[in-house]
């Protein structure tokens, strides 16, 4: 019989087998989706979920309101009986399945948020930010950020990686699938809004003297380029918002350092789910 192959052992990754890793020697590195925030917390990795125009400006939101987030997957939700069933159990409010929502009822739509009763424990998914969010779940910490926090975001990422935490973070643009613009259809695309939103933040630890991936300078340049703003809100998935009836969820993920708190996974907490805002010390 062969040598059993080294990739069925967990906690495999490719440098402990042929001395190549993919992840660079260097403290800020940027990649894509749930396989993405997987290896970077099986490598104690902090990670940081983008995914702007759905969960980051949404629970961007809802921390500035002082809500306590629960994250979990599509999937999870529906292995605890639904989202109704799922917010018995968790004892938490459930948001719509729609993003768009009947007057009271909250939604991943950042919209329906910012006029929402404070202080509430809410059950939040999406189908890629809270797939990164359980992939990332053995990760010493994990944030979520985007433009709308990225000055907050870049200091707390700042305090955790002058501890013994971690010494490197792991920015994960999520991507969005295609289905969501074109119904039916099969796979993941990246999300140029994503990208940006992860070098939003990439931006402010170079200046903080951080050294970044090739990923990760790419991601800065992109984001400080003149007409990123502009030009993000004509991307694709803005354009599908804005003609679903959500241009105001594109304004508000783009409104750059509105909130001064992250949501950030609960330190020792059982589930590794559940999210509150936390500022650095120094903020």
């Amino acid at each position: 019989m062969g040598e059993a192959d080294p990739r069925a052992v967990p906690g495999w990754t490719p440098a402990a087998a042929d001395g190549f890793d993919p992840w660079p020697d260097s403290s800020v590195h940027v990649e894509w989706g749930p396989k993405g925030a997987e290896l970077a917390a099986r490598r104690g990795d902090v990670v940081v979920v983008v995914d702007v125009l759905s969960l980051s400006t949404a629970m961007s939101i809802a921390v500035a309101r002082e809500m306590t987030c629960l994250v979990y997957s599509g999937a999870e939700i529906e292995e605890m009986g639904g989202p109704a069933q799922a917010a018995v159990l968790l004892g938490a409010r459930s948001l719509s399945r729609e993003r768009r929502a009947e007057p009271g009822r909250l939604s991943l739509s950042p919209a329906s948020l910012t006029t929402a009763e404070p202080g509430q424990r809410v059950v939040f998914t999406s189908p890629d930010g809270a797939a990164a969010v359980q992939a990332a779940s053995t990760a010493p910490a994990v944030l979520i950020g985007g433009p709308r926090n990225a000055t907050a975001c870049s200091r707390l990422i700042g305090e955790y990686m002058g501890t013994t935490l971690a010494g490197r973070v792991t920015l994960v643009a999520c991507g969005e699938r295609w289905s969501s613009a074109v119904p039916g259809t099969v796979g993941r695309r990246p999300a140029v809004e994503d990208w940006a939103g992860a070098g939003s933040i990439c931006a402010r630890l170079a200046d903080f003297g951080y050294s970044l991936s090739a990923e990760a300078r790419l991601a800065a340049r992109l984001w400080e380029t003149g007409r990123v703003l502009e030009d993000l809100a004509e991307c694709l998935s803005a354009r599908e918002l804005r003609a679903r009836g959500f241009a105001a969820d594109v304004d508000l993920a783009l409104c750059v350092d509105a909130d001064e708190k992250v949501p950030t996974r609960m330190p020792g907490e059982q589930s590794r789910r559940v999210f509150v805002g936390q500022t650095a010390s120094s903020g």
